[in-house]
């Protein structure tokens, strides 16, 4: 299913490009292995060829138009009842889709700029740029994840400059 240079998103270990390939025996029993280079220089991790599809690991995007798209549409309402509001924003970030993640980061981000986050929120929001920016890093040639957080962060500032997120829209429409 993957081949090398192929970038793809593991939901544990985040993003990496595959390397190679690594046949090793246990027990008796030889099993073919992904060797993934995670991005931001974090190491390598090997994946189970004939596991790949059952890890839920999927192909990273291929540019950031789905982020800058989302970014683009407005914000939508968040509850005021802090448990509705983080377990709605959680289930966007268990889907580990791009789309998804990108709407609960523009979400938190326009809620903090005009209301507190809480702390679990807070962890939230660093932990969806942390995604995002090391997906970024992975498709972006000769791009840092440092470099990839800036362009996220920036992408964030300009859509709160634009007006594009004066107003939340109404949940339905966003989501």
């Amino acid at each position: 299913m993957y081949s090398n240079g192929d970038q793809i998103i593991h939901p544990r270990y985040g993003a990496g490009t595959i390397v190679g390939k690594k046949k090793l025996t246990f027990k008796g029993k030889s099993r073919a292995y992904h060797v993934v280079e995670l991005v931001g220089n974090r190491g390598e991790v090997m994946i189970p060829v004939e596991a790949a599809v059952d890890m839920n690991i999927r192909p990273a995007i291929e540019d950031l138009t789905i982020i800058e798209e989302v970014f683009a549409l407005p914000p939508a309402v968040l509850s005021d009842d802090y448990r509705s509001r983080q377990a709605k924003i959680q289930k966007k970030i268990q889907t580990r889709e791009p789309e998804a993640m990108a709407q609960a980061l523009r979400d938190l981000y326009w809620r903090e700029q005009n209301d507190k986050l809480t702390s679990v929120e807070l962890k939230m929001k660093s932990s969806l740029i942390k995604m995002l920016s090391h997906e970024i890093a992975v498709i972006c040639a000769e791009t840092t994840v440092e470099m990839a957080n800036s362009q996220l962060m920036g992408m964030l500032h300009r859509m709160i400059q634009s007006g594009e997120a004066d107003a939340p829209a109404d949940d339905s429409e966003s989501t």
